[in-house]
């Protein structure tokens, strides 16, 4: 039986007293992240390292005595990202340093605790920007959580995701020797990490997305851009609520002004209204809210240019929508002539649009579909709840999806899910059609990309891999981490051995 008093010891002799914690209340605090449909979960102990050479050596420690261990950003997180059962919580937010900002070679180096909330601001001191101004789960979410979930936010429609500006990584490999490695140029001990292909294979991919499962990143390698000083909000509600006409809209846009449009997120019908519900200060004269609401975000570096982006959407919204205020359904919400970026603006637009109901359980199935297939994937979604109704826990609700953000690539996210009432004999029954709800959109042909535990299991569930698939990825699991310690239960990857195909479910269909 593992002593976890003689383990401490040795963490402590890493770590300092001040960064190591075993009290029961400290456990409490991390049981959970911001993902109630999880029981709690208490680590044995939480460390919190100074050093990318801190945490290799508690990876050495973890690996003589075949302990599992995760590690953990901001913990902003719905999906059983970072949370434990036993073993070893590594907490990497005091590791939060900004390294570099290189102004002439725009790029910047930061430790992967930093929050976005703290690169961000200094990068606007600067009038930088990395494009992607992080994740939906707030700024406090840091730079590594958003590369290891291949994250959207603010800035993607133009940027792409996080790990598309990312040049590089420092990883400490969870082996036994818990080996230190660097990706990209930054793998070249003489050269700049300027760019992220030409000195080997693109190892970096391996671990954008990961849900935190290959290795533990501890620096990151950023891109980073001029930020421009033109920016505002447009905002139209179209005429009718039909998908394909959104498909249509969104091709044009790409075609048409792509270089001019920082975001484009489409908001469902079902969604204002019940924003419109929600609002505290209500218009005298009630809006028929007909059909979904597109936000544009429009850029540019001149102000000439930025007027031809607003006269090209005009004009081509103009015949399928009319210009829409979100003050016509909330008095508190700003018109358009007085918006303006500010970085406010991007966490409250989650918190309101994702979060509709915030003291529930929030069940969330963000996925990427092509945009030529929304219309098709919605009706398959709304069917699949009908369908299920009776296994959804009382009184909840699921939207295929409370948000849409439009890709650089002909692809959306559709940031979807439902709630339950936040009480423990919900809880199991709420993880029962999450699973099979997520299933069900892989089948379909959704590409989820915030794994955690509970969608990368589900995409294992749904027999989405191949078995020569299934093989590769096991055997670059066994390469970096031959006990299978870090992240053990995401994509119900347990050891080599371990016969992934006996948790494929067969629903029917």
């Amino acid at each position: 039986m593992l002593d976890i008093k003689k383990l401490y010891g040795k963490i402590e002799q890493i770590v300092g007293a001040d960064y190591l914690t075993d009290k029961d209340f400290m456990k409490a605090a991390y049981s959970r992240n911001v993902d109630p449909a999880f029981p709690d979960r208490w680590p044995d102990l939480i460390i919190r390292p100074g050093s990318s050479e801190e945490v290799s050596e508690i990876v050495k420690i973890a690996n003589k005595y075949k302990i599992k261990m995760v590690p953990r950003g901001g913990g902003a997180d719905l999906v059983g990202g970072a949370t434990t059962d036993e073993g070893l919580l590594i907490d990497l937010t005091r590791m939060n340093n900004i390294l570099e900002i290189n102004e002439d070679d725009f790029y910047c180096v930061v430790e992967c605790g930093v929050t976005w909330g703290g690169l961000i601001s200094e990068l606007y001191k600067k009038d930088l920007t990395t494009g992607v101004l992080g994740p939906g789960s707030g700024y406090s979410a840091t730079v590594g959580g958003a590369l290891s979930n291949s994250t959207a936010g603010f800035g993607s429609t133009k940027y792409g995701l996080v790990p598309d500006n990312c040049l590089g990584v420092e990883v400490v490999l969870p082996n036994e020797k818990g080996d230190i490695i660097k990706t990209g140029a930054a793998s070249n001990k003489y050269a700049e990490p300027i760019c992220r292909y030409g000195e080997s294979p693109d190892f970096t991919g391996l671990f954008m997305g990961d849900a935190g499962i290959l290795g533990i990143k501890t620096k990151a390698y950023l891109r980073i851009f001029p930020n421009s000083p033109y920016k505002v909000q447009r905002n139209y509600m179209l005429k009718k609520d039909d998908y394909d006409i959104v498909f249509k809209l969104m091709h044009q846009l790409q075609r048409e002004v792509r270089e001019g449009i920082h975001d484009l997120y489409v908001n469902p019908r079902v969604v204002v209204q019940v924003l419109a519900g929600q609002a505290k200060r209500k218009p005298d004269k009630r809006v028929r809210i007909r059909a979904p609401v597109f936000m544009f975000i429009l850029e540019a570096f001149d102000k000439r240019i930025l007027d031809v982006y607003i006269e090209q959407v005009d004009e081509i919204m103009e015949p399928y929508s009319r210009p829409f205020e979100w003050h016509e359904i909330d008095l508190d919400e700003p018109l358009e002539e007085d918006w303006k970026l500010t970085l406010k603006f991007p966490y409250s637009y989650f918190n309101k649009f994702i979060a509709l109901a915030p003291p529930k359980i929030s069940c969330t199935t963000c996925h990427k579909l092509p945009i030529s297939k929304m219309q098709e994937k919605k009706k398959l979604s709304e069917e699949f709840d009908q369908q299920h109704r009776q296994e959804f826990p009382t009184d909840s609700f699921s939207l295929f999806a409370r948000s849409i953000h439009l890709l650089p690539n002909g692809h959306c996210v559709f940031a979807g899910g439902f709630n339950a009432e936040n009480v423990d004999e919900e809880r199991e029954q709420a993880m029962q059609i999450w699973h099979k709800k997520v299933r069900s959109q892989v089948r379909y042909g959704g590409v989820h990309y915030w794994l955690g535990e509970s969608i990368s299991q589900s995409i294992v569930e749904a027999d989405a891999y191949s078995p020569e698939f299934i093989t590769f990825f096991k055997n670059i699991k066994k390469t970096v981490d031959p006990h299978f310690l870090l992240s053990p239960n995401k994509f119900h990857m347990h050891s080599y051995e371990d016969d992934i195909t006996q948790y494929i479910e067969r629903d029917e269909e």
